[in-house]
């Protein structure tokens, strides 16, 4: 009859404890949702971002309540986060600077006058985490363009000039990647001692980018070239989700300037000092 009983109550104990647990569908409110960070396809798609990379993220809700920020590494290819269950807007910024938080004072990247913009990745998508487990697939989108630029006869454009790329947006909004107007103006510091001078560039809305030739340790301006609007005659589309890359070739003995966009097949030839 003990034994009965014994057993009774521990039937009842067990009972009690899966009533008042996760599993039970009318109860299921109060427990976390496990949202699994996928990163496979990102990985995938853009081999210039290295498993090494961090991924910032920002969470918040159809209030726009932030509930969580989190920092995870792109290794393994695959995360698990809890998070309050509700409709949750998922923002991600993929970089390669670990000791950085860039979305820890908001969503809005921006850079001051004098600093090149990092090479980041960054989306925005709703993920309907009410239920117990729910999945989001990272595809950021890539926020800059990196301007190559090289002078044909010497290689020598660092020695020779002060050269200032100078454009009107300086930064985004990861939470819709929207450009953020403001000065971006930084100065070439260095070629990669083969003549070659690569500089990341924000997202340029109005076509004004502009690369500034000024006279060695002298405050001349020389010339300048628009940039924006050789892209823009050329039709490169700043309002592409990934920014393409390009390149220009300087002739001074001609006065030629010569632009490739990515891997497209023509080659524009504008005059270097109109």
């Amino acid at each position: 009859m003990l034994k009965y009983h014994f057993v009774q109550a521990l039937f009842g104990c067990l009972l009690l404890c899966a009533c008042i647990g996760c599993t039970v569908r009318e109860d299921r409110l109060p427990c976390p949702c496990y949202l699994d960070i996928d990163y496979r396809e990102l990985l995938a798609t853009e081999p210039s971002v290295g498993i090494s990379a961090r991924v910032d993220l920002l969470l918040q809700d159809a209030d726009s309540r932030w509930m969580t920020q989190h920092s995870l590494d792109l290794c393994p290819e695959m995360e698990e986060i809890s998070v309050e269950k509700s409709h949750l807007q998922v923002i991600s910024l993929v970089h390669d600077k670990p000791w950085r938080d860039f979305l820890a004072e908001g969503t809005r990247v921006t850079y001051e006058p004098g600093n090149e913009m990092d090479a980041l990745y960054a989306s925005t998508q709703w993920v309907d985490c009410s239920d117990e487990e729910a999945c989001c697939v990272l595809q950021p989108h890539k926020q800059f363009s990196t301007l190559q630029f090289t002078d044909e006869a010497d290689g020598a454009l660092c020695r020779r000039y002060n050269m200032v790329i100078r454009g009107s947006t300086c930064g985004f909004d990861a939470a819709d990647l929207s450009a953020v107007e403001g000065e971006y103006l930084y100065t070439v510091q260095e070629d990669d001692g083969q003549g070659r001078i690569c500089v990341r560039i924000p997202r340029q809305l109005r076509n004004d980018l502009l690369l500034e030739f000024w006279e060695k340790d002298r405050h001349n301006l020389l010339f300048s070239c628009p940039v924006g609007l050789y892209l823009f005659a050329a039709g490169y589309d700043p309002a592409a989700a990934d920014l393409p890359d390009y390149s220009l070739r300087i002739d001074f003995r001609d006065a030629l300037l010569y632009l490739r966009i990515a891997d497209w097949k023509d080659e524009y030839i504008y005059s270097l000092y109109d």
